[in-house]
């Protein structure tokens, strides 16, 4: 019987060769591909981004960027860029409308990775709301009414408490608030002048505020840039010493492991980008770039060794220019172009926080950036940027504002806003979200799929046969029981225990 079921086997096997032989002129079958994982748009070629990508040393003996610009900020001609853009995905987006009144959000992750996101209404009056996802969507409530700008910054402590902070222009100071016992306490950090313009926060190893913000020269003072601090019942304000500064152009701020607070702004005058860490009761000041019109919007972190890391945007012309970052390395600042914007909008109604960065395990920054018609990604391997387009916009136009966090799990979560309004007092339109989970490889391992039909579709083919696995044979070693009982053990009441055993004993 068994002879007789492999000789029909056979039989059967012979027809089907002739058949497909018959049926494709003799050429194997093309295998039907499989449909491609879901993921984000394909980055753009490298060309098309000139410029991006070239390292460029603080050091005057080093190899200078890609043609910088001029102080006059005329436009010149780039060459093509030394980093290369991704042909694929790393993250599959998927972006939902937080609400659909607001501007400027910024966003941060509590203790269990889940996003908070705060916005504002620039109107008279407006507010500032809070947004946490839950299982049924966001869930969103009021901080505070009045007339209020932006941006505002939003920080989640290690008890999970949400802070956020933004500028009373009805009071003319920052404004600071924290949700207590599941009610908004909202402060002013008083302080002379017409404080806390494009303010920004940060928290330290107890959980206290730091902030830093805009006493700005439009409203006469000679303050500039100005730091405050918490001290559990009292706010502490301070001039960093960077001398007379206009809002509208940002400002970044980190606290080190040591509490010691670090930030960044742009000095609008000299058209440089400043930091400025406090030893001590004194600031320390110093330029971070100075290489055309450098400096606007920036954004700051630290790495493990608490070395800085900042953002920013190089203007070309009013309405073109670089995303660029600078990392210092013990002992000078090392600047790099990423990419080029085209379609940015200057001005009180325009940019504020164009770029926003994390840091991965190993330290290398993941960085989002926009203007007014796409956002994008960036992540640093090596010395170049693997870039890829989270959305393209521009109808209505985007915020100009990113916001951006990491969890655990190597999940991006980002926040931003499209733009339905300009006008006196402010911007308005819809505040977004978007979840970037990262896909397993850029070329799937082959797997069997599911066709229109129902039916299973044809693997794709794997490039090629995996090569055995040596088989490792172990020999007993003859002197392991005199080694034993020279150790003083004994064998004689050792029993191994099989119900453990989880690999298929051989037949």
């Amino acid at each position: 019987m068994r002879v007789k079921r492999f000789w029909k086997l056979g039989i059967l096997m012979v027809v089907t060769a002739f058949t497909i032989a018959a049926c494709t002129g003799g050429q194997a079958p093309t295998p039907t591909p499989l449909p491609k994982p879901v993921a984000g748009p394909t980055a753009p070629p490298a060309a098309t981004s000139p410029g991006a990508g070239t390292v460029a040393s603080a050091s005057p003996t080093a190899s200078a960027p890609a043609a910088e610009a001029p102080k006059s900020g005329a436009e010149k001609t780039e060459p093509t860029s030394a980093g290369a853009a991704e042909a694929v995905s790393s993250f599959s987006w998927e972006v939902s409308t937080v609400d659909d009144n607001g501007a400027k959000p910024s966003l941060a992750l509590d203790p269990r990775g889940v996003p908070h996101i705060a916005f504002i209404l620039e109107a008279m009056p407006g507010f500032v709301k809070h947004g946490v996802l839950g299982d049924g969507g966001w869930d969103i409530s009021t901080v505070s009414s009045g007339y209020f700008y932006g941006p505002l910054d939003i920080k989640v402590d290690q008890q999970g408490v949400p802070k956020i902070s933004w500028h009373n222009h009805d009071a003319e100071d920052q404004a600071f608030a924290e949700l207590v016992d599941g009610k908004w306490v909202v402060q002013d950090i008083k302080h002379p002048g017409h404080d806390g313009w494009d303010g920004n926060l940060a928290l330290d190893s107890k959980g206290r505020p730091h902030t830093v913000s805009i006493d700005p020269k439009q409203f006469g003072s000679d303050s500039g840039v100005e730091y405050a601090t918490l001290d559990g019942t009292a706010w502490t304000v301070e001039e960093v010493g960077s001398g007379p500064i206009a809002y509208e152009f940002g400002t970044g701020i980190a606290v080190d492991s040591q509490d010691r607070p670090h930030v960044v702004w742009f000095d609008d005058s000299a058209k440089d980008l400043k930091y400025a860490f406090k030893d001590g009761d004194s600031w320390k000041t110093s330029t971070v770039d100075s290489e055309g019109d450098v400096g606007r919007y920036p954004f700051l972190a630290l790495d493990k060794q608490d070395n800085a890391i900042i953002s920013y945007f190089e203007r070309i012309s009013d309405t073109t220019g670089y995303i660029k970052v600078a990392r210092w390395d013990g002992n000078a600042w090392e600047s790099q172009r990423v990419d080029k914007l085209e379609n940015v909008s200057a001005g009180f109604f325009g940019a504020r926080k164009t770029s926003s960065l994390v840091l991965d395990g190993d330290d290398s920054p993941i960085l989002a950036y926009s203007d007014e018609k796409v956002i994008k990604i960036a992540r640093q391997e090596g010395s170049q940027w693997k870039i890829e387009t989270v959305l393209d916009g521009g109808d209505p136009p985007l915020g100009q504002q990113v916001s951006l966090a990491l969890d655990g799990d190597g999940v991006l979560h980002l926040t931003f806003a499209d733009v339905t309004s300009k006008g006196s007092p402010g911007v308005k339109g819809s505040i977004k979200y978007a979840r970037g989970t990262p896909n397993a490889a850029a070329t799937p391992e082959p797997t069997v799929g599911v066709s229109d039909t129902g039916g299973s579709a044809p693997a794709q083919e794997p490039a090629a046969t995996a090569a055995p696995k040596p088989v490792v044979v172990v020999q007993p070693d003859p002197d392991f029981l005199d080694k034993m009982r020279a150790a003083g053990l004994s064998s004689a009441g050792w029993t191994t225990d099989f119900s453990r055993h989880t690999v298929p004993f051989a037949s």
